[in-house]
């Protein structure tokens, strides 16, 4: 107990980042990314929501400035906003017309669907509705939107009910955000459905491609979807850190920084 509480101030600032990402964590999830007990685990919450940073639900805990079991998907876009565009436009320049390709239900990868309107014959598979939505009357872009049960803060589909529908799909790049990189784990996701789906994807796709800003760079998340060594690009803003950069390029990743 003694090693689970030496580093008690970093878990719990871990945790409000955690549901300022995403609005809602289990007690599960905690323990499995923090590898402590239940009660350590309960033990922050109870002391993050007695100093108001949280409200504690069955079994986990939600974000304390929402009144909505998550965070709503347009105020979680807001975050980084400039960066993420920036980051979204070069992602649209790697798309060529003709392809088949993968956009993921995070707020990074979603906001790549305002720069698709002069492309032509593209194939986009999303679980996003957001995406699926947007782009509905762009005759030029072809959708095929993932099933599965909506996940209502990203405003996406979760589940491999599509498995067998796109097995055959040749998906010439893919597009993922993630919660964090580091060189060691590579990107990580906290939701262990989106963990399966995008590992899914990763291992069909020709070419991965990683969206993260600087605030996500060594940051580990729950588990891993893609590791370092099936990574082939990395788009970021000019923040990155440069010894991470370095270390990128020896493993062979490209990184594009805007």
């Amino acid at each position: 107990m003694a090693e689970e509480n030496k580093f008690i101030e970093e878990r719990q600032q871990h945790i409000i980042e955690l549901l300022q990402e995403y609005g809602r964590i289990t007690v599960k999830e905690l323990c499995q990314l923090f590898s402590v007990s239940n009660v350590t685990i309960r033990n922050d919450l109870n002391e993050l929501e007695r100093r108001g940073l949280l409200i504690r639900t069955h079994g986990g805990a939600m974000a304390a400035d929402q009144n909505s079991p998550e965070i709503p998907f347009n105020l979680r876009m807001k975050k980084h906003s400039e960066e993420k565009e920036r980051m979204a436009k070069a992602a649209a320049e790697l798309i060529v017309d003709g392809e088949a390709v993968f956009i993921d239900g995070g707020t990074t990868a979603t906001v790549i669907r305002l720069f698709l309107q002069n492309k032509n014959d593209i194939t986009i598979i999303t679980p996003s509705i957001e995406i699926a939505s947007y782009l509905s009357h762009h005759t030029s872009i072809n959708i095929f939107v993932m099933g599965g049960f909506l996940k209502r803060e990203s405003f996406s589909t979760l589940g491999a009910s599509s498995a067998n529908v796109i097995k055959d799909c040749n998906i010439s790049k893919a597009f993922y955000g993630a919660y964090g990189f580091t060189v060691e784990h590579g990107l990580t996701d906290i939701h262990t459905g989106f963990i399966e789906q995008k590992s899914y994807i990763a291992g069909k796709a020709q070419v991965n491609i990683g969206m993260i800003d600087s605030s996500k760079w060594n940051k580990v998340s729950l588990d891993t979807f893609l590791p370092v060594k099936d990574i082939d690009i990395i788009i970021s803003d000019k923040d990155a850190p440069s010894d991470m950069i370095e270390a990128m390029e020896q493993n062979n990743i490209q990184a594009i920084l805007v």
